[in-house]
């Protein structure tokens, strides 16, 4: 929630913003598959890690 809020949407390519692909192009696109792996492995990644686990992760000498 907090990468989001500061980074803004987490797609690698502006087609998929928002979540939902409005390119002219779309169905012609040849690499919109892999955009739209990336960007569910990115989502799914970002979705599972919580505040606790980096600080369950840190060092004893890492301030967040």
């Amino acid at each position: 929630m907090i990468l989001r809020l500061t980074e803004g949407d987490l797609a690698p390519v502006a087609c998929l913003d928002g979540g939902i692909n409005t390119c002219s192009r779309r169905d012609e696109c040849s690499t919109l598959f892999v955009w739209e792996k990336i960007y569910k492995a990115v989502n799914e990644v970002v979705d599972n890690i919580t505040l606790l686990d980096i600080v369950r992760n840190a060092s004893d000498n890492y301030v967040i």
